[in-house]
């Protein structure tokens, strides 16, 4: 039987499940996400945090559809959180003990720092390592979240009682003055000490990826997938202000979506206090969050919550999925790395490219198994919309395009929708070159290690093996700059 579980996180404005499957040590996929707009904090604050009876006969039933589809995918095991609105409610046992009784299953309520620790989790392991230090900040119904992550290690925690709920129901909804609402959040933002300053911030929860999408479309960002979106404190300030002060027709015509117009503005009012005080240069938007970090301590917690140094989930998982070939996966990655060294005083690339274009190698051959012909652009196709975690979109975007344009000179034209994204056109070129090359050896059958050395304007291939095929092939091959091929394989 499948190894799953299902993870529910009851937040104050909506209630979501996410079924997860194992499917080796470390590697799982999601195999479904389900949201409820329950709004079990409905009510609560103005009333003394009690929640209120359709608040929780909402959640009650939302709860029990969600058990139901669990159990209909076999989930083995059912985790289930509930924040802000749950454990800052007096009467939080009645909805706590319904659920037990109807479901027989647990609702944990967890604090504040808690909260903060899984969204930092989630983020340590399925976002890349900004310079090693970020600022993680979720702005939920009832409560903001901000974790300092330091070289992987998260050293500080806080919460907030500020949400987009919280405000509407004691601000908003009584048509209280920006001011004045600025002022009280000012007041409670006060506490986040000097530690959580950091030009990284990396945004979570469905508030800061609303305005991520919105940013996402007002860049014409190529891209639709909006984990990793990154974007300018600077630039973003003045759309997020304009935001907090909107009417609903000015955020239609902003391009926020119609689920977010009752919250989005008290979500922008925190945002950009936040942005501010902790004097952030650049945003990244994250797709993971609370529901992920939950899981990942579960299955990681013999690790410390941590996946190990060089393993990459989204990476993994495409290898395993598609059989990867090990040992021609091996051949390249090694050929690769030598060849661009060997080729430095040539391309002076930054060694920075290096990554996406080792990667390029361990994941050209994922489209075969779709249909042999036109392989590299099925390769390319699903490297642009599966290799999700752990990477850049610059950097996906970079390893799809060398994949692509495997054995081809790549264009302006070519790469017009993705310009923005990739290095420029000579320094493309050259990646695709070096892992064209590489790769045309590996076709012409070579299996055992070879060298390169260049020197007086030619390189040189040195193997054991006779390479005639690849000579042929090398000599059509196109090369950024002028020079020669020698493939020195001994043989008459």
């Amino acid at each position: 039987m499948a190894n799953r579980t299902a993870v529910i996180d009851i937040g104050s404005n909506s209630a979501r499940m996410a079924i997860y499957e194992k499917e080796s040590r470390f590697a799982f996929s999601l195999l479904k996400e389900i949201k409820s707009r329950v709004r079990i904090g409905e009510g609560a604050y103005e009333n003394n945090g009690n929640l209120q009876p359709f608040a929780i006969s909402r959640a009650l039933t939302a709860l029990g559809e969600f058990n139901k589809i669990a159990q209909s995918m076999k989930c083995r095991k059912l985790l289930c959180v509930a924040t802000s609105a749950v454990r800052d409610a007096p009467n939080a046992n009645i909805l706590i003990n319904e659920t037990k009784k109807r479901f027989g299953f647990d609702i944990k309520v967890i604090d504040g720092s808690k909260e903060a620790y899984y969204g930092a989790i989630a983020v340590r392991n399925m976002l890349p390592s900004y310079s090693g230090e970020v600022t993680t900040i979720d702005i939920g119904g009832g409560s903001t979240e901000l974790a300092k992550i330091k070289n992987g290690t998260i050293v500080k925690t806080i919460s907030l009682n500020i949400g987009t709920v919280r405000l509407k129901e004691l601000f908003f909804d009584k048509k209280t003055s920006f001011d004045m609402i600025s002022d009280f959040v000012k007041k409670e933002i006060k506490v986040v000490d000097k530690e959580f300053n950091c030009e990284n911030l990396v945004g979570i929860g469905g508030t800061i990826r609303a305005i991520g999408k919105m940013f996402m479309a007002k860049s014409r960002h190529p891209l639709s997938t909006v984990h990793g979106f990154e974007y300018s404190s600077k630039w973003a300030l003045k759309y997020i202000r304009e935001i907090a002060s909107s009417g609903v027709l000015d955020l239609k015509r902003l391009g926020i979506k119609k689920d977010r117009y009752d919250t989005i503005r008290e979500g922008g009012i925190i945002f950009e206090m936040l942005i501010k005080k902790l004097g952030a240069k650049k945003i990244i938007t994250s797709g993971v969050g609370i529901r992920e970090g939950v899981y990942l301590c579960d299955i990681l917690r013999n690790s410390n919550a941590k996946f190990p140094k060089d393993f990459n989930l989204s990476l993994e998982r495409l290898k395993e999925k598609f059989g990867i070939d090990k040992k021609e996966c091996k051949f390249l990655i090694n050929h690769i790395r030598q060849l661009f060294f060997e080729l430095k005083p040539l391309h002076r690339i930054d060694e920075k490219l290096l990554r996406p274009l080792i990667v390029s190698g361990e994941l050209e051959s994922v489209g075969r198994n779709l249909n042999f012909y036109q392989e590299h652009l099925h390769s390319a196709y699903f490297v642009l919309n599966s290799l999700n975690y752990g990477f850049t979109h610059q950097e996906k975007v970079l390893i799809s395009t060398i994949i692509k344009f495997y054995d081809k000179k790549v264009t302006q034209n070519d790469i017009f929708l993705y310009e923005n994204l990739l290095p420029p056109i000579a320094e493309l070129n050259w990646l695709v070159f070096i892992f064209s090359l590489v790769k045309i050896l590996l076709e012409s059958g070579a299996a055992k290690p070879m060298s390169f050395s260049f020197n007086n304007g030619s390189l040189h291939i040195k193997t054991t093996e006779s390479l005639y095929l690849a000579k042929e092939h090398v000599r059509k091959i196109f090369k950024p700059e002028v020079f020669s091929i020698v493939i020195d394989d001994n043989q008459a």
